[in-house]
């Protein structure tokens, strides 16, 4: 879709999204809100209820990315390879919610991971435009939190269907709170793959509060304090590296 069909229908997506999210809370949708659900599934990845105040900016970037992109001076061609991975992630983000606030944790895993793929390709997409006036704050920024937060999320709702299968204390053999300190390491590793390839602070940003919101939930588990503390600080040093490493080019 191109051109204000484009803007149109992208704002009207974003609309539809943050109505849902709000109707999700308020509802709740199914009589299960998102904090109700993940209590019923409780594991040592998933952060404190405070982390997803998280939502606050990064629902605030989507409508800021949306209104960008319906601005008559962004009705030419230059934005229209955005509005498939656009349009896909607030259609994968309200299935989710539905999925998950329904209970089929099962179902949700896949929906996450179709949301986490249209990201990639929208921050991809994002990446690739010739840089342009505000966009590195109404384009790019928006999509860094977004992402960074479902690659985080992604790992959690994994976990959660892990423990809806059973697999409460451990899996494969390895108790839950190392596969927590492992998960963390694996995130870390993403977010400094992200600061050296694109010197993304807001992403790394956005691990670092999730790692925080780990670590309030069980700052009386040594195994998850000390994966909290190995992986803050890989992403730290991870940031202090990409400072000296110029801006790649996509």
């Amino acid at each position: 879709m191109t051109g204000l069909p484009r803007q149109i229908t992208l704002l009207a997506a974003t609309v539809f999204t943050l109505v849902m999210n709000y109707l999700s809370n308020a509802l709740p949708l199914f009589g299960n809100s998102n904090a109700d659900v993940s209590d019923r599934l409780p594991n040592a990845f998933t952060p404190a209820g405070l982390t997803f105040a998280v939502w606050g900016p990064i629902f605030l970037g989507l409508a800021v990315f949306a209104v960008y992109q319906a601005l008559p001076a962004q009705r030419g061609p230059r934005l229209d390879r955005l509005f498939w991975p656009f349009f896909l992630s607030n259609l994968f983000n309200v299935s989710w919610l539905l999925a998950f606030q329904s209970l089929n944790i099962g179902l949700s895993v896949l929906i996450m991971l179709a949301l986490l793929a249209s990201l990639v390709w929208l921050y991809l997409s994002v990446r690739a435009l010739p840089p342009q006036g505000a966009e590195r704050w109404t384009l790019q920024l928006p999509v860094s939190l977004y992402l960074g937060w479902v690659s985080v999320a992604t790992i959690a709702n994994i976990t959660a269907f892990l423990v809806s299968a059973g697999f409460t204390q451990s899996f494969l053999g390895i108790a839950a709170p190392v596969w927590s300190a492992l998960l963390l390491v694996v995130a870390a590793a993403i977010g400094v793959f992200f600061l050296w390839r694109f010197r993304d602070y807001a992403f790394a940003a956005v691990l670092l509060w999730a790692f925080y919101g780990v670590y309030l939930a069980r700052p009386e588990v040594g195994t998850v304090v000390l994966g909290v503390a190995l992986a803050a600080g890989l992403v730290l040093l991870g940031g202090l590296g990409a400072l000296r490493r110029p801006r790649a080019a996509l």
